[in-house]
């Protein structure tokens, strides 16, 4: 692969978190550093709350005079909370994330940084190379549903977002994170959720994979898989309009008013059109909504009419507080709709 110049360059740091990685951790932080020599870098591993001797091979690695610094979680909270916390020990202008087992060769950071600068992007993320990893057909099958859903809730343009090396600029992650609560699996699906919504730009790098976990997925098990799939739901649910913009109560009330007078005014069209005989318990229900205790010709205009008010008054109402959010820099009402400060 060819070098990024490393004259006049940022600094770069490099976070692996690890979990019961002694075997191999020492010999994979000596071939990361081996990979970056000649820039100006780091190296953090964040020890996610290991059983064996990850904490000590990594300090003995971080002795040896490498550019190794050396952190541990005591509880095991997973990799979204490991790199997290290693990016708060991070002091580069560029930050990558990088899976410790090396299933990625560390010179693919190298890669990504060139493409970085190529492309003027914000953010780089490793794709797997189409037909060059051989990984097992149930880990093959389980990934690409899983990219289906991604596409389908968020609308992610991204062919991988789940390969363990990205690179970012600093200021794209001290904008990110805080909004992030995701800590496992899935939360890559935030990140990069939160990135987009912030409006940088997200480039792909393909990258080779060296897969060499035993078992048809890897460290992915049914319990790791249900817990990925509720934490992606879950995502979805943050990364609505009703919670990622945070409306206060006043906007929430106009914006279920808003809801709420679509539902008369069709209904109050629908019966001028077709009138309709239901049955009950909806008969009970809609001879108060409906206004059915009324007479005939008067309430079906008094939907219309009500439900068209509704309308009108709550698009106003909602345009306002939009206006007066772009104009206020504060934390108030629909605080999430600004990008960038």
């Amino acid at each position: 692969m060819s070098e990024v110049s490393a004259s006049s360059q940022p600094r770069l740091s490099i976070i692996l978190p690890a979990y019961n990685e002694s075997r191999t951790i020492y010999a994979n932080l000596a071939r990361v550093c081996a990979a970056l020599q000649g820039h100006d870098f780091e190296v953090i591993v964040v020890d996610d709350g290991s059983q064996d001797a990850t904490f000590s091979e990594s300090q003995r690695a971080a002795a040896a005079s490498l550019p190794v610094r050396v952190a541990r979680q005591e509880v095991n909270r997973g990799k979204g909370a490991a790199l997290f916390h290693g990016f708060q020990l991070a002091a580069g202008d560029l930050v990558a994330f990088l899976d410790s087992d090396l299933e990625i060769a560390p010179e693919y950071v190298l890669r990504l940084w060139e493409v970085m600068q190529a492309a003027g992007a914000d953010v780089v993320i490793g794709t797997k190379k189409s037909g060059e990893n051989r990984f097992p057909l149930l880990r093959r099958v389980l990934s690409q549903g899983y990219r289906g859903l991604v596409a389908l809730l968020f609308g992610l343009s991204l062919n991988d977002t789940q390969t363990g090396i990205k690179l970012f600029k600093r200021e794209v992650l001290e904008l990110a994170i805080p909004r992030l609560t995701v800590s496992r699996f899935a939360f890559d699906i935030e990140l990069l959720v939160a990135v987009t919504r912030f409006g940088y730009r997200v480039v792909e790098c393909p990258v080779k994979t060296a897969y060499h976990r035993a078992g048809s997925v890897g460290r992915l098990g049914l319990r790791q898989m249900a817990g990925m799939l509720w934490d992606t739901l879950a995502i979805y649910y943050r990364a609505s309009f009703w919670r990622w913009l945070r409306p206060g109560w006043t906007t929430r009330v106009w914006m279920i008013t808003f809801v709420l007078s679509l539902f008369l005014l069709g209904v109050g069209i629908g019966k001028l059109l077709t009138p309709l005989v239901l049955q009950p318990p909806l008969r009970q229900v809609m001879y108060v909504v409906a206004l059915q205790f009324l007479p005939r010709a008067l309430r079906d205009w008094l939907l219309v009419i009500g439900g068209g008010g509704m309308l009108v008054l709550s698009l106003i109402q909602l345009n306002k507080s939009l206006l007066s959010a772009f104009a206020r820099r504060d934390h108030g009402d629909l605080a999430g709709i600004f990008t960038r400060r």
